[in-house]
């Protein structure tokens, strides 16, 4: 079965869950040393210049280049969970990073979770064909897909996406999402 289109895949996302009301203040990307120039597919900016950057389903934490909110800014979330990885095993990682002939220091950190379980692109190939794999807090197991960081949503809120790491709770009936609260 073929991914379907960027546009299709958001099309689908804004009828599940509508994107807030108020237009998306385009975000000031900043300089974040050792982070110099991170590359953020195309899907992934339509994503956040729908919906800004904020949390979907109050679960799922999504980044923005240059978000105002630090904690909410691709590059220095990427840094930081860079200096996380930084040294340490991750069983569940490993063999899916060595697939892709990557290691953790070249993932780049798209969102989290309220468990703390990461997601991040694979940066191999052509940036809008980066896997997803979503990192297991504590006991890092991991969860890759092929999907772009909107069809990764989209099939999360729908449950045609299924981590089974994840609350039984989540998705719920109705999602909704919910702009960065300190921007």
């Amino acid at each position: 079965m073929e991914e379907p289109g960027a546009d299709a895949v958001l099309s689908r996302l804004k009828d599940l869950c509508p994107p807030p009301p108020r237009p998306v203040v385009q975000p000031v990307p900043r300089a974040v040393p050792g982070e110099p120039g991170l590359t953020v597919p195309a899907s992934h900016r339509a994503l956040t210049d729908t919906y800004g950057a904020g949390c979907f389903d109050e679960f799922l934490w999504i980044f923005a280049q240059g978000a105002s909110n630090g904690h909410l800014d691709i590059a220095e979330q990427t840094g930081q969970m860079r200096s996380l990885l930084r040294g340490k095993v991750v069983p569940g990682l490993g063999p899916v990073l060595e697939e892709y002939r990557a290691e953790s220091g070249d993932l780049v950190q798209w969102g989290v979770t309220d468990n703390a379980d990461l997601l991040a692109w694979i940066p191999a190939g052509d940036p809008d064909h980066w896997p997803t794999v979503i990192i297991q807090a504590g006991r890092l197991g991991a969860v890759v897909t092929a999907r772009s960081s909107a069809d990764t949503v989209l099939g999360l809120l729908t449950g045609a996406l299924r981590v089974p790491f994840f609350p039984d709770d989540f998705p719920s009936e109705r999602p909704s999402f919910s702009p960065d609260p300190y921007h």
